[in-house]
Protein backbone atom coordinates (compact mmCIF):
# COMPACT_ATOMS: atom_id res chain seq x y z
CA UNK A 1 0.00 0.00 0.00
CA UNK A 2 3.15 2.03 0.85
CA UNK A 3 4.40 2.35 -2.98
CA UNK A 4 0.56 2.48 -4.11
CA UNK A 5 0.03 5.76 -2.04
CA UNK A 6 3.99 7.08 -3.26
CA UNK A 7 3.09 6.24 -6.55
CA UNK A 8 -0.12 8.16 -6.52
CA UNK A 9 1.80 11.14 -4.70
CA UNK A 10 4.51 11.18 -7.52
CA UNK A 11 1.93 11.23 -10.37
CA UNK A 12 0.11 13.95 -9.08
CA UNK A 13 3.87 16.24 -8.10
CA UNK A 14 4.74 15.43 -11.84
CA UNK A 15 1.13 16.45 -13.48
CA UNK A 16 1.43 19.32 -10.57
CA UNK A 17 4.97 20.00 -11.76
CA UNK A 18 4.44 20.14 -15.55
CA UNK A 19 1.51 22.49 -15.03
CA UNK A 20 3.55 25.01 -13.40
CA UNK A 21 6.13 24.75 -16.02
CA UNK A 22 3.29 25.15 -18.72
CA UNK A 23 1.78 28.25 -16.79
CA UNK A 24 5.06 30.00 -16.40
CA UNK A 25 5.88 29.60 -20.06
CA UNK A 26 2.42 30.69 -20.93
CA UNK A 27 3.05 33.93 -18.73
CA UNK A 28 6.68 34.50 -19.99
CA UNK A 29 5.37 34.13 -23.78
CA UNK A 30 2.58 36.65 -22.61
CA UNK A 31 5.38 39.28 -20.76
CA UNK A 32 7.81 38.68 -23.86
CA UNK A 33 4.50 40.30 -26.07
CA UNK A 34 3.96 42.68 -24.24
CA UNK A 35 7.20 43.88 -23.89
CA UNK A 36 7.16 44.10 -27.84
CA UNK A 37 8.02 47.94 -27.83
CA UNK A 38 8.92 49.17 -24.24
CA UNK A 39 9.59 53.30 -23.70
CA UNK A 40 12.18 54.02 -21.12
CA UNK A 41 12.28 57.28 -19.66
CA UNK A 42 16.01 58.73 -19.26
CA UNK A 43 16.21 58.06 -15.31
CA UNK A 44 17.93 61.57 -15.15
CA UNK A 45 16.92 64.42 -17.32
CA UNK A 46 19.41 66.31 -19.00
CA UNK A 47 19.68 70.42 -18.09
CA UNK A 48 20.81 72.96 -19.97
CA UNK A 49 20.55 76.45 -20.33
CA UNK A 50 20.29 78.65 -23.20
CA UNK A 51 18.77 82.56 -23.91
CA UNK A 52 16.89 84.53 -25.62
CA UNK A 53 17.76 88.23 -26.61
CA UNK A 54 20.06 88.05 -23.93
CA UNK A 55 17.81 86.29 -21.07
CA UNK A 56 18.64 83.37 -19.94
CA UNK A 57 16.26 80.32 -19.97
CA UNK A 58 16.20 77.05 -18.38
CA UNK A 59 15.26 73.80 -19.98
CA UNK A 60 14.62 70.32 -18.30
CA UNK A 61 14.32 67.75 -21.18
CA UNK A 62 13.57 63.88 -20.49
CA UNK A 63 14.54 62.10 -23.42
CA UNK A 64 13.74 58.40 -24.38
CA UNK A 65 14.82 55.12 -25.33
CA UNK A 66 12.33 52.54 -27.34
CA UNK A 67 12.73 48.94 -28.10
CA UNK A 68 11.36 46.19 -29.39
CA UNK A 69 10.23 47.65 -32.43
CA UNK A 70 13.03 45.99 -34.94
CA UNK A 71 15.42 43.49 -33.09
CA UNK A 72 18.84 45.28 -32.25
CA UNK A 73 17.80 49.09 -33.01
CA UNK A 74 17.11 51.52 -30.21
CA UNK A 75 14.44 54.99 -31.20
CA UNK A 76 15.70 57.63 -29.06
CA UNK A 77 13.33 60.67 -28.45
CA UNK A 78 12.09 63.32 -26.46
CA UNK A 79 9.23 63.17 -24.10
CA UNK A 80 8.43 66.80 -22.81
CA UNK A 81 9.91 69.26 -25.73
CA UNK A 82 10.37 72.44 -24.70
CA UNK A 83 7.98 75.39 -25.77
CA UNK A 84 8.21 77.38 -28.93
CA UNK A 85 9.62 81.08 -27.76
CA UNK A 86 10.49 82.59 -31.39
CA UNK A 87 14.06 82.48 -30.72
CA UNK A 88 16.78 79.88 -29.04
CA UNK A 89 15.14 77.07 -28.89
CA UNK A 90 14.87 76.26 -32.56
CA UNK A 91 18.36 75.90 -32.46
CA UNK A 92 18.90 73.86 -29.57
CA UNK A 93 19.85 70.45 -30.11
CA UNK A 94 20.61 67.20 -27.83
CA UNK A 95 24.09 65.10 -28.84
CA UNK A 96 23.27 61.19 -27.23
CA UNK A 97 26.34 59.15 -26.80
CA UNK A 98 25.36 54.85 -26.24
CA UNK A 99 27.13 52.17 -25.30
CA UNK A 100 26.11 48.73 -25.48
CA UNK A 101 27.74 46.69 -22.33
CA UNK A 102 26.60 43.42 -23.54
CA UNK A 103 28.64 43.82 -27.14
CA UNK A 104 30.79 46.68 -26.79
CA UNK A 105 29.34 48.83 -29.84
CA UNK A 106 29.17 52.90 -29.07
CA UNK A 107 27.79 55.78 -31.29
CA UNK A 108 26.65 59.46 -31.15
CA UNK A 109 23.62 60.99 -32.78
CA UNK A 110 22.80 64.34 -32.77
CA UNK A 111 18.65 65.46 -32.47
CA UNK A 112 16.63 68.47 -32.01
CA UNK A 113 14.81 68.72 -29.29
CA UNK A 114 11.42 69.95 -30.48
CA UNK A 115 9.46 70.28 -33.87
CA UNK A 116 11.48 73.27 -35.65
CA UNK A 117 8.20 74.62 -37.37
CA UNK A 118 8.16 78.40 -36.88
CA UNK A 119 4.89 78.17 -34.74
CA UNK A 120 3.55 78.38 -31.03
CA UNK A 121 3.74 74.66 -29.70
CA UNK A 122 5.24 72.22 -28.05
CA UNK A 123 5.85 70.06 -30.90
CA UNK A 124 8.13 66.99 -30.22
CA UNK A 125 10.42 65.70 -33.24
CA UNK A 126 9.82 62.07 -34.92
CA UNK A 127 12.39 59.63 -32.35
CA UNK A 128 15.57 59.02 -33.80
CA UNK A 129 16.12 54.87 -34.87
CA UNK A 130 19.77 54.08 -34.15
CA UNK A 131 21.40 50.57 -34.20
CA UNK A 132 22.56 49.33 -30.70
CA UNK A 133 22.54 46.00 -31.07
CA UNK A 134 20.81 43.97 -28.19
CA UNK A 135 22.07 43.71 -24.11
CA UNK A 136 22.28 46.69 -21.73
CA UNK A 137 22.41 50.17 -23.32
CA UNK A 138 23.46 52.89 -21.03
CA UNK A 139 23.53 56.39 -23.03
CA UNK A 140 24.07 59.77 -21.85
CA UNK A 141 22.55 62.91 -23.29
CA UNK A 142 24.35 66.48 -23.72
CA UNK A 143 23.12 69.88 -24.96
CA UNK A 144 24.29 70.25 -28.54
CA UNK A 145 23.81 73.34 -30.47
CA UNK A 146 23.74 76.91 -29.08
CA UNK A 147 22.30 75.68 -24.90
CA UNK A 148 25.21 75.15 -22.71
CA UNK A 149 24.68 72.07 -20.52
CA UNK A 150 24.41 72.19 -16.67
CA UNK A 151 24.05 68.27 -15.99
CA UNK A 152 23.96 65.29 -18.60
CA UNK A 153 21.08 63.47 -18.89
CA UNK A 154 21.53 59.29 -18.28
CA UNK A 155 19.02 56.47 -19.31
CA UNK A 156 19.90 52.34 -19.27
CA UNK A 157 17.68 50.02 -20.69
CA UNK A 158 17.68 46.34 -21.88
CA UNK A 159 17.53 45.86 -25.65
CA UNK A 160 15.87 42.68 -27.47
Amino acid sequence: MTNDVTRRAAGVVGRLGFAGVMAGALLLEQQAVAQAAETTTFQLPLMEVSQSWGVPAYFTIFMTATVGDEPGVTSFGVANPPAYDGDHVLDSAVRIRWVNLSTGATGMIDMPVRETAAQPCTCAPASVPVRTGAGRIVALATADGIAANVSSGLGTFMAP
